[in-house]
């Protein structure tokens, strides 16, 4: 079997690789699942998730803004995975001052370049108020379901910090995201 070819985009620390105080991991084999389904329950999720590290972390402030960041990349894992058989895991893992919330799924190769393309845009854009408007445009006027302003908002809205690891085989392609959000503790 061939090594995929590994593309690291923004400041990727591996899971395994960071000393963390505790982590929370889902993982949904969801070939028996209907995607509508799935994509319904984000929102569910991401509302557990919140309330579950509030209460850990006892952050007041986490709870609104994992909810976003957490649903937001579901959404994008299960409207992307591959349609046959996909695995979608979260896994969020924290430490003294930060939260890292990991979203794995798989992609279809040929779609990945242009994700690397708009992911390289995104990371290196000064403006991202104005990124987003331009987005917003170009959605709106190839009337596209697609706007792209998820991740963008994730940045300039919640103050997360993005970045992806890609895992290319030939035929499909394992994406990770991780959104690492600072943490403000109560007693700090």
């Amino acid at each position: 079997m061939d090594e995929p070819n590994i593309t690291i985009l923004g400041d990727f620390t591996d899971g395994e690789s960071i000393d963390f105080e505790g982590s929370l991991t889902f993982s949904i084999r969801a070939a028996y699942i209907e995607k509508g389904k799935l994509w319904k329950s984000k929102d569910i999720t991401a509302e557990f998730l919140g309330d579950f590290w509030r209460n850990m972390l006892d952050s007041d402030d986490i709870k609104s803004k994992l909810h976003f960041i957490c649903a937001e990349l579901m959404e994008n894992a299960v409207y992307h995975s591959v349609k046959s058989d996909y695995l979608i895991m979260i896994q969020l893992c924290f430490g003294l001052d930060e939260l890292l919330v990991y979203v794995k799924n798989s992609v279809e190769t040929k779609k990945v370049e242009k994700f690397k393309a708009f992911i390289r845009s995104l990371l290196e854009v000064d403006d991202l108020r104005k990124f987003f408007v331009k987005k917003l445009k170009e959605s709106k006027k190839s009337a596209s379901k697609k706007s792209q302003v998820g991740l963008i908002t994730i940045l300039k809205d919640r103050g997360a910090k993005l970045a992806w690891k890609l895992e290319q085989g030939a035929d499909d392609t394992v994406v990770t995201t991780l959104a690492r959000i600072s943490l403000k503790r109560k007693d700090a």
